[in-house]
């Protein structure tokens, strides 16, 4: 009898709202409370080590029965975030806003580029958007720097220091009281208008810091593929007759695609025998393709003849891809650069269509639908609806 296992592969920050496996595998059991009425399921979870010190939680979804329990799926979580994120965490507030200001910069030319030259990009706007949004909320930290230089210069050491700069630049520190008399203001208005702003500007410096390493320079990649193909391994020693799923919602679905569709190699022999599925929520493909064009040129497309695709997507998520020509829904009408392989594309909204307006943009509407795919509680209703209706559709797994 076939088994189905799937891998959870979240998002970059998710561990900050304390997403994990657990709570993806508690709204996939009430799912199927939905669909079955008068069944009963339960959890059961436990630690793995399949590799070293690596570990994966995994967690059974049961169903009831009155002598025993039957496992209908298995989910083991795939932890990504500690190998890309290590080495950046280490380094200061500052550090981190000054690196994040200085990426977007470097940034900036595609960015400029694609709003005039979309080149098939369905929403080089709401990028735009975002990527002002993570110059606001760098400089909400850089802003202090001369408020705090000033603030010192009533310290003997910093008067003498300032009177040296003074002595060599002139005017430059009367220069520096102008620009902190509307940095204060305007650092405390982004302060005000971007709940708790300290949290994400280190969560997003981090993030992005460290996605564009490992999308630039395959800083980690090879170690995150490799410790998948690990967990993979495990499981085909320990889930005989298995199929794999793979569960990935937005940086995830990146980690996913690398695994699957590598450059310069081939997947790996349990990776073909065993996926059937992969499953992609706000999928930043586009997003990805239209800022790092070079990203997924020249990848190894031997899967796209081996598995199905299920993409959820967002009309209102800046960062979810549909895989259509423009923000539309609609069937997807391409995949991945030259493959053949077209995921199947499931609209998911929690809220009307919104136009772009001043109060969207200045509160981060387009950054924060990226989250809302469900509800931090898992009580509420998610997005594993519709694809638990499709996987059944698809009979990739049976409604008993």
């Amino acid at each position: 009898m076939k088994k189905n296992i799937g891998i959870y592969i979240s998002g970059l920050g998710q561990s900050f709202h304390q997403e994990n496996v657990l709570k993806y595998a508690e709204r996939f059991k009430n799912e199927l409370l939905f669909i079955e009425k008068g069944t009963s399921y339960d959890l059961r979870s436990e630690i793995i080590t399949y590799s070293g010190k690596n570990t994966s939680k995994v967690v059974k979804v049961v169903k009831l029965g009155q002598e025993n329990e039957e496992v209908v799926y298995t989910f083991y979580e795939f932890e990504y975030h500690e190998l890309l994120t290590e080495r950046f965490k280490k380094r200061n507030m500052l550090l981190k806003n000054s690196l994040l200001f200085l990426l977007v910069l470097k940034k900036l030319p595609q960015l400029l580029k694609r709003v005039f030259i979309h080149d098939n990009y369905n929403r080089p706007y709401l990028t735009f958007y975002a990527f002002f949004i993570l110059v606001l909320v760098s400089l909400a930290v850089l802003f202090l720097i001369p408020a705090s230089i000033d603030m010192v210069n009533d310290f003997q050491v910093a008067k003498k220091i300032l009177t040296f700069i003074e002595g060599l630049t002139g005017d430059f520190p009367a220069y520096l009281k102008q620009t902190y008399k509307w940095t204060v203001p305007l650092t405390t208005f982004i302060l005000l208008v971007i709940p708790e702003s300290k949290t994400i500007v280190t969560s997003i410096a981090t993030e992005f810091a460290c996605a564009d390493q490992y999308l630039n320079d395959g800083m980690q990649s090879q170690l995150i593929s490799g410790n998948l193909d690990l967990l993979v391994e495990y499981i085909s020693e320990h889930e005989h007759e298995s199929k794999i799923h793979f569960h990935c919602y937005s940086f995830g679905c990146l980690i996913a695609t690398d695994y699957l569709f590598p450059l310069g190699t081939m997947p790996s022999k349990n990776a073909k025998l065993l996926t059937e599925l992969l499953i992609t929520i706000g999928n930043p493909y586009e997003f990805i393709n239209s800022y790092y064009s070079s990203y997924f040129k020249n990848r190894n497309l031997v899967m796209e003849q081996k598995l199905k695709w299920i993409n959820v997507y967002s009309i209102s998520d800046a960062l979810s891809s549909n895989f259509r020509k423009n923000s539309t829904r609609g069937e997807a009408l391409n995949g991945i650069r030259d493959s053949s392989l077209k995921p199947i594309n499931l609209n998911y909204e929690v809220s009307p269509d919104k136009s772009q307006n001043f109060f969207n943009f200045i509160t981060m509407d387009g950054i924060r639908m990226h989250k809302l795919y469900w509800d931090m509680e898992t009580n509420g209703q998610s997005c594993i609806r519709i694809i638990l209706d499709k996987m059944v559709e698809l009979e990739i797994i049976k409604n008993e």
